[in-house]
């Protein structure tokens, strides 16, 4: 792309911010470790031509992927990426094969919107001062490939895990009121 598309996306983002709105964030878990955020950022800004900010969270050794947040400044923004990662014609990939998945999404309400603005403009600044490369980290792959079958069955072992560990918490919350009780009891 050239510095051009980048200058107007930038100009389009800045008139595409709701006016006492707030950011909105999509929660993406099952990233390959060790992906940047600018890794993410880019492939979302040539797959959608939407400016955003991405944190990716550390995670513990114990863990095989790691998740992180991607967060827009508009609703319409919002909008544009949750269509493309939420697309059921195809899948996003990483370079080995682990698919994202979408857990959560919300309005930001914590979040200053000037803070977002100010972040993607410094954004923008790097694009522009950069050679614009293709990574190939991040790919999507269209729905009856080999590559997109393979990753909706990663994509639901992740959701029974999920699942699986949700369940955890709930016993372990279980657990810990019974532990509580018991201590309540002997207190009195």
């Amino acid at each position: 792309m050239s510095n051009s598309t980048y200058e107007s996306s930038s100009e389009m983002d800045r008139h595409d911010v709701d006016i006492g709105g707030f950011p909105y964030v999509v929660m993406v878990e099952n990233l390959e470790k060790g992906i940047s955020p600018f890794t993410i950022m880019e492939f979302i800004h040539q797959q959608v031509s939407i400016s955003c900010q991405v944190l990716v969270s550390p995670s513990l050794s114990s863990e095989a992927y790691t998740r992180g947040t991607i967060t827009v400044n508009s609703k319409k923004n919002l909008d544009k990426l949750s269509e493309f990662l939420e697309n059921p014609d195809h899948s996003i990939i990483s370079s080995k094969g682990r698919p994202w998945v979408i857990t959560e999404k919300w309005s930001a309400h914590d979040i200053s919107l000037a803070s977002i603005q100010a972040f993607i403009a410094n954004y923008q600044t790097m694009l522009r001062s950069r050679k614009i490369e293709t990574s190939n980290e991040l790919k999507v792959v269209l729905s009856g490939t080999e590559e997109f079958n393979t990753a909706m069955l990663l994509k639901d072992l992740f959701w029974e895990f999920v699942n699986h560990q949700a369940r955890l918490h709930q016993r372990l919350l279980t657990e810990e009121a019974k532990i509580s009780q018991l201590f309540d009891a002997e207190e009195m």
